[in-house]
Parts: structure tokens; sequence; C-alpha cells
């Protein structure tokens, strides 16, 4: 299809006008446009594509509506109220947890505003608002470390053609990793455009569970079926990636959290847009399924349902402060700017340690600063792909090619022939549009979603469209947008075809309108097609800057805190961040507390004298090392009270418990079970002499501790008894039950890279006897 030269025109004169219109906006203080993307990333993200808001910033025919809640808990029912105007429900919030709220879908006889204004004067409606458009605001032995300097600056470069930073100007992240690298099972949501969940530097550390057979990991609530969260624009992947990035595995670079959960839910499109009626559903199963720190990297108008999901979480929503230099104690943007103790908003500092040129302030609602400058992360990776359509050549009677292209064929056996956009001199738009000739039928196979592939290569400026058709006459658009990108190798693209693979007769249209203006395209693709995706083969990373980069390194730094102590609070996670930050003189009067987070103090901060923290009710406890003579018998427990119950020690599979008397030592390597009624720390004194110490395992299971006073890899604590040892299972006293186990070779949540903590016991299972000793000796 060739888009006349009037359309392009007037599309790219759109382009230029809605950024002289957003500055006017900003001039005068209108706040509703302030849901501008979140990231700077010299106006492209990983494929390229830049974020512009839709005028007007809401979804028309829909809206949202909260019904009061009565005295008894119950919600009033407004069948009646939707009935009368001839809406419907097209998404009932209760589902999740939310009772009353509803995504309701309006007649096309009824604007939103005047939804709006109906609902909230009618009885029994709590509120109603528009379902409004959201934008995203974007030492281990892993090689790509250097770049990371936001982990730890030493002062060199850190990127090619850029000044080196200041030593020193970073969260502290090498020391912070002395005390834990893991995140122990706390699970962070991220709200993004989804997540590469195979990319090899992730996917150890993806969130996933079972529903209805099908295993997921995370949540699409852009879609109306259970799919994966693939993320098909990169910013959501980058944040996933600074979060927790795996650490110390000879790949790429590392986290802020080494071992983490990371849940991804899709509330973003490929152009880092949204709605808040997915936005809410994603907060909300986040919440509902446990995730306790939630990482927000995007900005939107104030919204009654999203402050009212946020205020009743016991989630730490971890937000990002936006991009446009602006004073949010002025011109305030959501979610940072909801005042409760549950919500820290985060600014972005430089590698200089000066607040990024780009990022927003406030010294009323911004909380801290964080590393958001070139920032090095994952973005989506290339994959194989089981292909059932391709053509690595073109061929006519495959493809109809309109517009000045090139045929380049492939210079390496087995490369494909690409196609190079070719410029024309005079005109200032150019056209080029690839069209399949040949319709595909494409299998409907249980729990198996097809993709539409492509790679590209160069410099782009333009409009681009994506099509599909089953009938030839009828296009539907699967991508369109303004995009630019510079791509210096060959880069993997995808589109998850999701709610079209079912339909028969599927065929694509790509069509890309070059925009010469001031930039020289060399612009390239190759290898279109359509299959299954397979194994991740190429992990790609990428810098990206942005509060969206600042606002994941401090969720990795929640994470990492809420692991260490899981008793605290969101708002105690939240004070430990701010009380250990680094006072900076680019901060002060930029931020609440004028400083930048600091994860080696924060992490040193939970650190109590020596003593052996117990919870109500049954726990399984250890010592790291010996006691002093005169305090090393059960003794220390004496002013414990234990209501009755006797400190008691596994022996063997034969002997069962036995009870300890107050004279009885108390060893390291050895669990002991105690009962307490209270929160109690139990004093120990340690001696001072280096005395090696060792434990015979039997066959079977063990009440077993560790010999470290900070958290060590169960692979690492067990490395003397090899392969003797099968499973170690943790109790969480708090909780009061058995955590995940531990299995040695273990991957995911049960790998052994996960720690062995201080002062927990753990049953330990081993399959041969062998020798558990202390140290790496």
């Amino acid at each position: 299809m060739k888009i006349p030269y009037s359309f392009t025109e007037i599309t790219f004169m759109r382009k230029i006008l809605s950024k002289v219109i957003c500055l006017l906006v900003c001039l005068v203080g209108l706040s509703f446009l302030f849901g501008l993307a979140d990231d700077i990333k010299y106006f492209t993200n990983a494929t390229g594509i830049p974020n512009f808001l839709p005028d007007p910033p809401y979804v028309n025919g829909s809206i949202l509506v909260q019904a009061n809640t009565n005295p008894d808990g119950s919600v009033n029912s407004l069948s009646d109220i939707h009935a009368a105007i001839g809406a419907t429900i097209k998404r009932d919030y209760g589902t999740i947890g939310i009772s009353g709220l509803s995504l309701v879908t309006l007649p096309d006889t009824i604007s939103v505003p005047d939804a709006v204004r109906y609902y909230s004067e009618c009885p029994g409606v709590a509120y109603a608002e528009p379902d409004y458009y959201v934008s995203a605001h974007t030492t281990p032995d892993d090689p790509e470390f250097w770049r990371q300097w936001g982990l730890s600056n030493t002062g060199t470069p850190f990127k090619e053609n850029t000044s080196p930073g200041i030593s020193g100007a970073d969260i502290s992240a090498l020391s912070g990793w002395n005390e834990t690298t893991g995140t122990n099972g706390i699970i962070i949501a991220v709200l993004d455009t989804g997540a590469d969940i195979g990319h090899p530097d992730l996917a150890g550390n993806i969130w996933s569970m079972s529903q209805s057979g099908l295993v997921l990991h995370g949540l699409n609530a852009l879609e109306e079926i259970a799919v994966e969260p693939w993320d098909d624009d990169g910013h959501g992947t980058h944040c996933a990636g600074v979060i927790g990035m795996i650490g110390n595995n000879n790949l790429g670079g590392a986290g802020v959290a080494w071992n983490a959960t990371i849940m991804p839910i899709k509330v973003l499109d490929y152009k880092g847009h949204g709605r808040l009626s997915d936005l809410a559903f994603g907060m909300a199963y986040a919440t509902l399924y446990n995730a306790s720190i939630i990482s927000c990297s995007f900005g939107t108008p104030y919204s009654r349902t999203m402050e009212d999901i946020i205020r009743k979480s016991p989630a730490l929503f971890v937000c990002s402060a936006g991009n446009y230099g602006g004073d949010l104690n002025m011109f305030p943007q959501y979610p940072a700017c909801y005042n409760f103790s549950n919500v820290i908003a985060v600014a972005a500092t430089d590698p200089q340690d000066e607040l990024s040129w780009f990022s927003n302030f406030g010294n009323r609602t911004v909380h801290v600063g964080a590393p958001g400058t070139d920032i090095y992360s994952t973005i989506p990776s290339g994959y194989s792909y089981t292909s059932f359509f391709e053509d690595p050549t073109f061929a006519k009677e495959n493809f109809t090619l309109t517009g000045n292209w090139t045929r380049i064929p492939g210079t390496m056996p087995g490369e494909p022939v690409s196609l190079q956009a070719v410029l024309s001199d005079y005109p200032d738009i150019s056209t080029f549009v690839i069209e399949m000739n040949t319709s595909v039928d494409i299998p409907s196979e249980e729990n198996k979603i097809p993709h539409l592939i492509w790679e590209v290569k160069g410099d782009f400026f333009g409009y681009q469209i994506i099509e599909y058709s089953n009938d030839i006459v009828n296009w539907t658009s699967l991508w369109d947008f303004d995009t630019e990108f510079h791509e210096d190798h060959w880069r993997q693209l995808f589109i998850p075809l999701n709610s079209v693979y079912t339909e028969s007769g599927f065929r694509t249209r790509y069509t890309y309108i070059l925009f010469k203006r001031d930039v020289t395209s060399d612009f390239s693709i190759r290898n279109i097609r359509i299959g299954y995706r397979g194994e991740a083969i190429k992990p790609e990373y990428q810098y990206m800057s942005g509060t969206s980069m600042a606002a994941p390194m401090v969720s990795g730094m929640a994470g990492l805190i809420k692991g260490k102590k899981p008793d605290l609070t969101a708002e105690g996670v939240k004070q430990v961040i701010m009380d250990t930050a680094d006072p900076l003189p680019s901060l002060q009067d930029k931020t609440i507390t004028g400083a930048r987070v600091n994860l080696s103090a924060a992490l040193k901060s939970l650190k109590k004298s020596d003593g052996i923290p117990l919870y109500p009710g049954w726990n399984h406890v250890s010592i790291p090392r010996r006691l002093n003579p005169g305090y090393d018998t059960a003794q220390i427990f004496a002013g414990v009270n234990s209501s009755g119950h006797s400190v008691l020690v596994y022996v063997n599979n034969t002997t069962g418990y036995r009870t300890l008397s107050m004279n009885d030592p108390v060893v390291p390597l050895q669990g002991y079970w105690i009962y307490s009624t209270n929160t109690i720390t139990v004093p120990v004194r340690f001696t001072d002499q280096i005395i090696p110490f060792s434990r015979e395992i039997p066959v079977g299971w063990s009440s077993i501790g560790g010999w470290m006073e900070k958290d060590l890899s169960a692979k690492e604590t067990f490395h003397t008894l090899m392969n003797a040892w099968s499973y170690a299972t943790g109790y969480d006293a708090v909780v009061q039950q058995y955590e995940e186990p531990i299995i040695r070779g273990g991957t995911g949540h049960q790998s052994d890279e996960r720690p062995i903590r201080p002062y927990h016991g753990y049953w330990l299972y081993c399959s041969q006897n062998g020798t558990y000793q202390a140290g790496f000796g």
C-alpha cells in the first residue's frame, strides 16, 4: 500500500506540533499530560519506539466505576445504573480482590466526560474516572560488570566515547553484597512492558505459577487470554535486569539482587503506552500474589482507583519521578506523588553524583536519588524459532516489494538476503512496502503462541505500520507508530500473534515511511518469518537513561532489605532506604532526604548485636560459630518464655528428638528447635579463638545450621559434603511454615545459589554419609 504524500506530511507535522503543544502545556502547568515517557533513551527504546501519549489522555468508550461499600462489607449493585444508559461491565476487579470496581464499556451515544458525570451523581457510586493512558518512564565475574557504574563506580570509563564518572558515585553495591545478594523468596513485581522471560541473564530469577495446567511467568494484562508477558518494547526487560540480572554467572552484568524473584506484569504495550484499567488490574494482581515490592517506572495523571489500590496494599511501591526536569511539588504525577507510607519516589543521578539533567525532583514529593543515567541492563534477546513460514530470499512468489528497495546478498554461508531502503535524493519522504503474497495457515498447538519475527539494522527515522489480513481486502494494524532507531548490528524484533493466530489465511504487510529531514537513513530488513519461539541464542544488553532505571535500582535494594529482614513492613523498608542514603550537594532541596541511596549502609543498618532472633511459635535456629566458654550451653535460652516447651535437638532417624538440659552444650553446625511466646533476640557471645569445627552427617535427614555470620549460598555452605547432600529446607518462623526446598544443582527458586542464613536451622537430606565442615579449606 502506498501512503499518499499528503498523509505522511500531515503525520510528520502532527508529530512536531504535538511536541510544541506538550511544551506549552508544561509551561502553563497543566498536569494531565505529565504521563509522558519516564525514560530518556536518546529518544529511542530497545526497539526504537518513542513514547508519545495520545490526545485525549484516556481511552474512549470505557471508564472505571467504583461502587460504594455498605457497613456490612457488601457493595452496592449498579446493574440498574448501567442498564439505564446501555453500559456493560467489561472487567470485574472483584475477581482479584477489589470488590465493587468495574471497567465499564459505554454505548456510542455517551462520551467519557458525560459518563463520568453521570456515574458520579448516581447514589451507590463511590467514584468514576476515565481509563487514563499510562506511559513508561525508562565484583562478580560477569564480563560486562565494568559498565555498571551505578553499582560500582571506580572513576574509570564505563561506556565507549563517554567521560568517566567519579569514584564512589554509586550505591556501594560491592560492600552491600558482602551482606547478601539474594531476596530469599521476596517477590518483586515489575509493572511495565513485560519481560524477556527467557533471557539467559534473567530466566532463573523469573517468578512462575501454574494456571489450569499452563505455567505462566507473570501476567499479561493487555490480553483477554492467559498468555506470557513477553516484552515487545524492551523497557520492562531493562528494568527487570536492573533489579535482578543473575550475578556471578560469567554472563552480561549483574542486578542489584543476584538471586531474586521477579514477577513481570505487562501493563504497557510495544510503544510503552497503557491504560489505567490494565494498570489497576496489574497492581491488584501483584498484591493478590504476595509481591512485597512493586516497581513502577511510569507516570499517569491522578487516579482515585490507583490511589485506593496502593493505599490498601501491604507492598512497597517504588516509583520513578519522571523525566521532564520539573518540580513535582508544582506539577505532580502519579503514582510517585501519592503521599503514602508505602510509596517511595526516586529521582535519577548521573556518574558524577549530580541530579540527571532530565530528572524530575521535589523536596516534598521525591524521596531519594539513585543512578539513572547510562544504566547498562538486559533487553530482549534474539531467539531461535520453529518456522512454518520463511523465505530468506524475498522471492517474488512470496513477497511484493514497493519502493526503492535494493537486494543485498548475504556475505556468509547461509546468511539471508536483506532489503536496504534507499532514500530518494529529492522527496523529503519515501515510502517502502513489503507485502506477503502467500497466505499462511497457522497451526493451533496447545499452549503455543506463534510470533511474527524479523530483523533490522541501520538508521531509521519515520513511520512504521505492520498489518495483517485474512482475506487480502481488510487489513488490521498490529504495530503503528513513529519510530527512530540506530542499530549497528542486526536486531531481532517480534510481535506475539496472541489474538489472531487461530484464523486461517494469515498474511502480513510492512510499510515504512522514511522522513529524510536531518537524518540519513540506511535502513535494512531481513528474515521475515512466522513461527514458534524456541531458545534464546543471543542475549542482548543496552544502555538506557531515565528515572525508569533509577526506580528499579531502589526496587532491587528493597528486595534485598526485605529478604534480609522479612518482618519489616513496607514503611519500614522505605525508612531504612531513606535513613541510610548518602547526602549529596546536588540533591539538597531537590529531594526529601537530599541523598542518593546506599545499599551497603542499608543492609548493615539491619545488623543488631549478635543474637538468635525468635518469633512467636516454633523456631528452628543455630549458631554460626563457637560460643565463649561459660556462655555455650542451653542456659542462653533461659530468658525465653517457652510456655513450658523444651528445647529440642534432632539426633538421627532412629532416635528422633532429644530434650536439651540447661547444661547441654550449644554447638555450631547443629539445628535446635525452641518455642517462644513472643518476639525476642537471644544474645550470644562468640569466642575470639579460631577453632576448626566439623560434623559427621549420616544418611537421611539431619538438623543443621550454617557457619557464616552472613548469607552464604547452599552450594558453598555444603561444599565439603560434595554430592552427598540432596535437599535443604528452612523454616520461616515469622509465618510458621517451611520454605521452598533448596536442591543441589537446582534452578530457579530451588537453586543451590539460594543462601543459608545465619542463626537459622535447616533440614538437610543426605543420600550418603559425609563430613560437614566449616570454612573453605
